[in-house]
This record gives structure tokens, C-alpha cells and sequence, in this order.
């Protein structure tokens, strides 16, 4: 072989060899991807087990077993309650009635003293029915004044009766007398005032009442 030819020879294979550095690179290329394929086929691999685990595996769960002695706390419990529930609204009910009571017999106490006294005030309307002295009136229509306010701080009030509609619970009609139709039904006159206390009536207003005519 001669000198030329084996140049020659040489030239080739070094334009077919790569340099260290790309085949260092190359490698790690080759490398990552093997990595990378590997990768996924562990992690496909892992799901697989994994949904194989979830159907192949699953159970039903069973329910708990009842403790008896749970049970019979918690029917003891409930027992209890209902008890408590109905003492409850008994004592409610029983201090309501107590109240009640309590608040019914200050009134009756009221106006048994209140229909006591009311016989002073009857005295004091006639006695301004025919007084003539003006100073006298004066002292009586002032005496008259304290009493009603006395009456009115404890509750007591008078009853409308003039010129209102006839009410049986609240009136006693002791005259009637013929009117004319749009005063039929009215008091028209009052011969003894009525007091009452809330809704207890402690004396009925004596009144005259409107009639229809007759023909």
C-alpha cells in the first residue's frame, strides 16, 4: 500500500467518527427517554394494580352490631326526657293557674272594697243634684274628683252608659221608653252610674233604654 492510499484511508474514517462530546450527548438522550418510557410504564402499571385492587377487592361494609346496653341507655335517656318535657309543662300550667288566681282574687278584693264605697259616691251626685251653693258644689264636685282618681290608680273605672248602645252585660235597663228609630237601642237616661274593674263588672249601670214605638 502506498503512502497516498493510506492517507487516504485515514481521511475517511475520521469524517465517519464523531467527536466524544456528541456521543456523550446522544447517550444521555437515549438514556432519559429509556428513563422516561420506564416511568410511564410503572405508573400505568400502578393504576392498573390500583383499579384492579378497587373492583377485585371491595367489600361490602357490614352495619355495626347494636350494643345492648347502648340501646337500653339511649331508651332510658329518651324515658327521662319525656318525663322532664312533662313536669315541665305541668309546672308552666300550674304557675299560668297560680297567676291567675293570684291576679282573680286581687281583683275581687278590689271591688268588694270598691262596691263598698260606692254608695258615698251615689251621696255626692244627689247631694250636687240639689245643691244650690255654688262654694258647696265646689267642695263636693272636688271631693268627687279625689275619689274617682283613688279609683282609677287601683283599676276601677265607670261604665259608659249615656247616649251609648244598650249593652246587657254591662247595663240594667229599669225603664224603657218609645223613641224614634234612630234611638232605638240607646241609653237614654242613667239613674245609677256602673263601675267595673278590667273586665269584672263591679255594678251595672241602671239606665233607661230606647224603644221601637208601637202602633
Amino acid at each position: 500500500m502506498t503512502k497516498s492510499s493510506a492517507s487516504s484511508i485515514t481521511s475517511k474514517r475520521c469524517s465517519t467518527e464523531r467527536p466524544p462530546t456528541m456521543m456523550i450527548i446522544i447517550r444521555r438522550r437515549k438514556m432519559a427517554k429509556s428513563a422516561n418510557e420506564n416511568k410511564k410504564k410503572a405508573t400505568e402499571k400502578g393504576e392498573e394494580e390500583i383499579v384492579s385492587f378497587d373492583t377485585e377487592n371491595l367489600v361490602k361494609e357490614e352495619e355495626p352490631k347494636k350494643n345492648p346496653e347502648v340501646e337500653a341507655l339511649k331508651d332510658q335517656l329518651k324515658t327521662e326526657k319525656d318525663n322532664y318535657l312533662r313536669l315541665r309543662a305541668d309546672y308552666e300550667n300550674f304557675r299560668r293557674r297560680n297567676q291567675e288566681a293570684t291576679v282573680s282574687a286581687r281583683r275581687d278584693g278590689t271591688a268588694i272594697a270598691v262596691e263598698a264605697i260606692l254608695p258615698v259616691i251615689d251621696s255626692i251626685d244627689r247631694a250636687l243634684g240639689i245643691c244650690t251653693d255654688d262654694k258647696s258644689k265646689e267642695g263636693l264636685l272636688l271631693i268627687k274628683k279625689q275619689i274617682e282618681t283613688s279609683l282609677s290608680q287601683i283599676g276601677v273605672s265607670e261604665i259608659l252608659a249615656e247616649g251609648a248602645d244598650f249593652d246587657h252585660n254591662l247595663h240594667n235597663a229599669v225603664q224603657r221608653a218609645e223613641v224614634e228609630e234612630d234611638k232605638v237601642g240607646k241609653v237614654l237616661e242613667v239613674y245609677q252610674r256602673g263601675y267595673k274593674i278590667g273586665d269584672k263588672v263591679i255594678r251595672y249601670a241602671m239606665v233607661k233604654v230606647g224603644v221601637e214605638k208601637s202602633e
